[in-house]
C-alpha cells in the first residue's frame, strides 16, 4: 500500500518529471471530465457547444444559461479538478493536510482587499494602454482576428455579467468570481508556479513565468498586460505569504466587484466610456502604485522574519 503511495508521489520528483505529469493529468482528466459533462448539460438543457459558433448569442434562446454551465465545466474539469490532483500528489506525506492552505490573518485579509482596489486604477490604465496599441502592418490580417474575436468575447461577457436580480447576482458571483478565483489560484499559483519555482531555483522567475501564463491562457491579446500584472501581484502573494488563500481572495475580489457594480449601476453606465484622460489617470496613477508596493513589501517583510 505505501509502495502504490510513493509511486504516485511527486514531490521527490525532478520538475520536468513533475510538470510533464502535471500536464498528462490536466489533459486527460480535463479532456474525459469535460466530455462527459458537456453531454450531460446537452442533454439537461437541449444545447450543444454549436452555440458557441454562433455571431451573436441570445438570451431569449437560453444561451446564458448553457454558456454558464460550459464556464463551470471548464473551470472545474481543466483546472479545478486536475489541480487537486496534482496538489495531492506533491505533498511531502499521504497523512498531512494539503500544504500552502493555511489560514491568513484577519489583517492581512484586510491589506489584500485594499491592494485589490489600489489594483483596479492600475489595471485599468495599463489596460487602455494596452487596448491602443497594435500588431506590425504585415500583421493587420491577425490583428483583425484578434479583435474580432474579443469584441465577440466581450459581448458574451456583457451578456452573463448583465444581472437584473439579486438572484442572478449570486449566481454570477459564483459563476465568475468564487469558482475561477479558486480554480485559477489552484492551478497557476498552487500549481505550476510551485513546479517552476522547483525547475528555476528562483522565486521571481517562477513568478514571472507563471504570470506570463495565467495571461496568455485568457487567449486576448488587448488585455494581456493587466493580466499579467495581476498575475505578477497574485504570484508574488503566495510566494511571499506562503498561503494560496490571500490570491484567491484578490483573485475573488478581482472579478466580483464588476459584478456588484454592474447590478447597481447598470451595462450602459459600466460600458460608458472612461471621462478622465490617460494623462490625468498618470498624475493620480502613483498613489495606488504605492499602496501596492507598500503591502506588498510588507508581506515580504513578514517572510523575512519569520
Amino acid at each position: 500500500m505505501n509502495d502504490n503511495r510513493r509511486s504516485f508521489n511527486l514531490n521527490r520528483k525532478s520538475p520536468l518529471y513533475q510538470l510533464f505529469v502535471a500536464i498528462m493529468i490536466i489533459l486527460g482528466v480535463g479532456v474525459t471530465l469535460s466530455i462527459l459533462l458537456i453531454l450531460a448539460g446537452g442533454w439537461i438543457f437541449g444545447s450543444d457547444m454549436s452555440i458557441l459558433l454562433k455571431s451573436a448569442i441570445s438570451p431569449e434562446a437560453g444561451d446564458t444559461i448553457f454558456i454558464r454551465y460550459l464556464l463551470i465545466v471548464q473551470d472545474i474539469s481543466f483546472l479545478l479538478v486536475p489541480s487537486i490532483l496534482i496538489i495531492s500528489m506533491m505533498k511531502s506525506d499521504s497523512s498531512e493536510r494539503p500544504p500552502d492552505f493555511k489560514i491568513p490573518q484577519l489583517k492581512d485579509i484586510g491589506l489584500v482587499i485594499i491592494l485589490t482596489f489600489c489594483i483596479f486604477s492600475i489595471t485599468s490604465f495599463t489596460g487602455q494602454l494596452n487596448s491602443a496599441m497594435h500588431l506590425p502592418g504585415w500583421l493587420s490580417g491577425v490583428e483583425k482576428w484578434m479583435t474580432e474575436q474579443e469584441d465577440k468575447a466581450d459581448k458574451t461577457i456583457d451578456l452573463l455579467i448583465a444581472s437584473k436580480t439579486s438572484g442572478t447576482m449570486i449566481v454570477n458571483i459564483l459563476n465568475i468570481a468564487l469558482l475561477p478565483a479558486i480554480a485559477e489560484e489552484l492551478f497557476f499559483r498552487g500549481v505550476f508556479q510551485k513546479i517552476f519555482y522547483n525547475l528555476f531555483k528562483s522565486g521571481h522567475i517562477a513568478i514571472w513565468v507563471t504570470a506570463f501564463l495565467f495571461s496568455s491562457i485568457h487567449l486576448q491579446f488587448f488585455g494581456f498586460i493587466p493580466r499579467f500584472i495581476l498575475g505578477l501581484i497574485f504570484g508574488y502573494l503566495f510566494f511571499w505569504s506562503g498561503t494560496l488563500w490571500l490570491p484567491i481572495i484578490s483573485h475573488f475580489v478581482n472579478n466580483a466587484v464588476p459584478v456588484i457594480v454592474t447590478f447597481i449601476q447598470g451595462m450602459d453606465n459600466l460600458n460608458a466610456p472612461v471621462d478622465v484622460s490617460l494623462l490625468h489617470q498618470a498624475i493620480y496613477l502613483p498613489f495606488p502604485v504605492a499602496i501596492s508596493f507598500m503591502i506588498l513589501f510588507y508581506f515580504r517583510n513578514k517572510k523575512i522574519s519569520r
